[in-house]
């Protein structure tokens, strides 16, 4: 019924994921929201069990995406409607597709290698996400803000995540930071995805206008790790030293320890 449509729509832009690095223990929140929904979509006489509540919730999670996959996801492309990415999705209210097509798809979830589809998305401005921005979405029963999942080979943006508030103080700032990376899913020892969990953090203690140069002295950072030598050791030690600077010591110390990928 229309009870059943409305919630299935605002069950996929209103979680904690999506609404600010604020919110304490995000997984929980978004639960007790699902668990009011159904509540109120059950008692109020929207759906006629509890049971078809819950069943319009979870098709609501990625109502109105439309995607393909890509990586090797798919373990039979012959017969992808068999494929457990591919219920997963349409579980959770996703329509999956065979085959690109830019003028309805809106996402592309990709596996461990980089795709032909991967590098059309990027180039045409359309998502291209990792299989655990899927994941995620089907755990705690809420799309994922994708520039969290980038597909591997895909360099994350953080200038594409919301504005950070203004705080007072240092430690207000350190906190509000280390909330920030505890949203960002830890996938892997990606090196890529742990560079990205900094930028966000650091994010918290540089202006808009010192943003650009702290990115590009990250990007240089990064290139010097990737290609190490004599020289790019001593450069690589005055880009630390000024990302220190403009960072505070205490702040960049602090968020490297938390961005350090866990231990196995």
């Amino acid at each position: 019924g229309s009870s059943s449509a409305s919630s299935s729509s605002s069950s996929s832009g209103n979680c904690s994921a999506s609404g600010g690095f604020a919110m304490p223990d995000p997984t929980l929140m978004d639960v007790l929201r699902v668990l009011r929904r159904v509540h109120l979509d059950w008692s109020s006489g929207g759906e006629e069990s509890a049971d078809r509540a819950l069943d319009a919730q979870r098709k609501g999670v990625l109502d109105k995406v439309h995607l393909v996959f890509a990586g090797g996801l798919l373990e039979t492309p012959d017969h992808p409607e068999r494929c457990a990415f591919w219920r997963l999705a349409e579980s959770l209210g996703a329509q999956c597709h065979r085959k690109w097509d830019a003028t309805f798809i809106t996402h592309v979830v990709a596996g461990e290698k980089r795709s032909g589809s991967v590098e059309r998305a990027v180039k045409e401005g359309v998502h291209a996400v990792s299989k655990e921005w899927l994941l995620h979405a089907a755990q705690r029963w809420c799309k994922q803000r994708e520039e969290l999942y980038p597909a591997p080979g895909v360099l994350p943006d953080p200038s594409r995540l919301p504005p950070v508030p203004s705080l007072p103080s240092v430690e207000q700032r350190i906190k509000a930071a280390l909330m920030a990376v505890k949203l960002i899913p830890v996938v892997g020892q990606n090196g890529e995805q742990r560079d990205f969990r900094l930028r966000v953090a650091t994010r918290y203690f540089v202006g808009p206008a010192l943003w650009p140069r702290v990115n590009a002295l990250f990007d240089r950072f990064q290139a010097l790790e990737s290609n190490p030598n004599e020289t790019s050791n001593e450069e690589r030690d005055r880009v630390l030293k000024e990302l220190t600077r403009l960072v505070g010591d205490d702040a960049l110390g602090r968020i490297v320890s938390a961005t350090e990928p866990p231990t196995t």
